[in-house]
């Protein structure tokens, strides 16, 4: 499996990719900063899962969430964020994302979620 992950915390993007590769399932770790570095790399690591932040320095989760669920196949997304308002959880997931959670609580449930959504290989 492969993860994308963005975060302009290299700390947490540290720690997640730390996390997800002992798990035997994740192959591959690839980790963008910004909305662009995202943009550009995203397509061409082809991730089964993307984690994204929504609040980056230079835009939005939700337009990395929007471009990764455009990729063939669209991939799992889960939105990890500090600003975990009900609101802007509607707004992730009628935009596609497939799980929400609160960057303070939820952190650490983050590996048995990609396991439970990873695609399985075609």
């Amino acid at each position: 499996m492969r993860v994308f992950l963005v975060d302009d915390s290299t700390l947490v993007r540290v720690r997640l990719a730390a996390m997800l590769q002992d798990m035997w399932e994740v192959d591959n770790v690839v980790e963008a900063g910004t909305v662009a570095e995202a943009l550009r790399l995203m397509p061409e690591s082809k991730p089964d899962v993307v984690v994204v932040d929504m609040r980056l320095p230079d835009g939005d989760g939700l337009d990395v969430l929007r471009a990764a669920k455009q990729l063939e196949p669209p991939p799992t997304v889960v939105v990890l964020t500090n600003y975990a308002y009900d609101q802007l959880r509607s707004t992730c997931l009628e935009a596609g994302a497939d799980e929400f959670l609160d960057k303070r609580t939820q952190f650490d449930r983050l590996p048995a979620i990609v396991t439970k959504l990873r695609r399985p290989a075609p």
